[in-house]
């Protein structure tokens, strides 16, 4: 499972950080990224293989090619700082279904 928070209510659920790339548009991962965790707590970053590029058409139009990203690890579990994120935010799961994985994940971490 992997968990994202964005500029939005609620944490979106993942299978992967794969699937999350595949699924949050690069301007969104830009400018409403605010947390992420894989389901043994450990913490990722935005790492950016080549940000958006501006060009312009016939001196007027931009054009706008979406850059290119990944998640990478940001360093080693911190379950307690994966506790305060689902304490905060997991009653608006989405997909919806996701908050009871979101629920049985916040359990298993105030059990360890």
């Amino acid at each position: 499972m992997f968990i994202v928070l964005l500029d939005e209510p609620g944490l979106f659920v993942f299978k992967s950080a794969a699937d999350a790339v595949r699924e949050i548009e690069p301007p969104d991962a830009e400018a409403e990224f605010r947390a992420a965790f894989d389901d043994a707590a450990v913490p990722y970053r935005v790492e950016w293989v080549h940000h958006d590029r501006r060009s312009k058409l016939l001196g007027f139009a931009k054009l706008v090619e979406f850059g290119e990203y990944a998640f990478v690890p940001a360093g080693p579990s911190d379950p307690p700082a994966l506790i305060a994120l689902l304490e905060e935010h997991s009653a608006f799961a989405n997909p919806p279904e996701g908050e009871a994985e979101l629920k049985s994940l916040l359990e298993r971490m105030r059990a360890v």
